[in-house]
């Protein structure tokens, strides 16, 4: 880009430690940010905006530091690197990031930047999870059956990386301009939504294979029967016994018929549709854990919580209210 990228968007500049940890802060959400190099120093420079699904921070660093914001299991995170150096890491994965360098953080890991050097610049992208697996969905025309999972590092010399920075620098001069569309209702969703079907086009992920494979015939009728079935009533305690008999055909039938176009059980497919309601009316905070999962058909609240763990990442108690989380 031409013009430093968020210009018109400084919180704050030159000012002491406290002041730039506290401002990155409010602006991503509570982390450890520690000065390695001594609490007296500059904390350097900070400039971000929002929209309703994205935040976007600039970060030039005054010393070395460390930013450790533990797991985010709300959000996916895209971290370019301008100017400098920083090693990061997710999970038991570490690398060193300079200039041109990105890498993608994924929810269910916990990802910590091990130390960003004095004078080191990078653009955070922060994005609401349900925006980004929203998108992927659409994309497959089906339900997620697992927890989506980014490769971490990010090539962004590659053609479609090139194209995924061109968008995010589009987004960036947007927010940088007065009467930019980005900031009309009817305008900031399609901004939004291009910068994250690029990275879910552009980034290796574990869908990626299904998602850029030729798209497969609609559902035949016995398994749509069944899915409508599911997503109908997924509270009801259905056997596979139920589903196949709704749908016209024997057990083992039905049973071939979803691992063959859904990659899933029957009963796999209905716990996954469960654990979605449930995330969802937990984010809203206008229920309890054993509410939810009482409410969706889970008899056992330890088999719940394991398997709400394993589907995304966290466990039920950490998910609730964060829907009212600030972008």
């Amino acid at each position: 880009m031409g013009r430093s990228p968020l210009a018109s968007h400084v919180l704050c500049r030159d000012s002491g430690f406290e002041d730039f940890r506290e401002r990155l802060n409010d602006l991503f959400y509570p982390a450890d940010v520690t000065p390695l190099s001594g609490p007296e120093t500059p904390g350097g420079e900070l400039r971000g905006t929002r929209t309703e699904h994205i935040t976007v921070g600039l970060m030039t660093f005054g010393q070395r530091t460390r930013v450790d914001p533990g797991r985010t299991p709300s959000h996916y995170h895209v971290n370019v690197v301008l100017r400098g150096a920083i090693e990061a890491a997710t999970g038991r994965q570490e690398m060193v990031a300079t200039a041109g360098d990105a890498m993608v953080f994924t929810p269910t890991q916990q990802h910590r930047l091990l130390s960003c050097e004095g004078g080191a610049r990078h653009l955070g992208v922060k994005i609401d999870r349900s925006l980004v697996e929203g998108e992927l969905q659409a994309l497959l025309g089906r339900p997620l059956q697992a927890p989506l999972e980014f490769a971490f590092d990010f090539d962004l010399t590659s053609p479609h990386g090139r194209s995924w920075r061109n968008t995010l620098d589009l987004l960036l001069t947007e927010s940088d301009s007065t009467d930019g569309l980005i900031g009309r209702p009817a305008v900031q969703p399609h901004f939004e939504r291009l910068l994250v079907s690029g990275l879910l086009l552009a980034q290796q992920h574990n869908y990626t294979e299904a998602l850029l494979s030729p798209r497969p015939p609609a559902y035949p009728r016995t398994v749509r029967k069944a899915v409508d079935l599911i997503e109908g009533r997924p509270e009801t305690p259905f056997t596979v016994g139920d589903l196949a008999q709704a749908a016209g055909v024997s057990a083992r039938r039905l049973q071939e018929g979803f691992r063959e176009h859904l990659g899933v059980t029957p009963m796999t497919y209905l716990r996954n549709v469960r654990l979605d309601r449930a995330h969802a009316d937990l984010r809203t905070g206008g229920i309890g854990v054993a509410q939810a999962a009482h409410q969706w058909g889970f008899s056992h609240l330890s088999r719940f919580s394991a398997a709400y763990r394993r589907r995304f990442g966290e466990a039920p108690s950490e998910t609730l209210g964060t829907a009212g989380d600030a972008p």
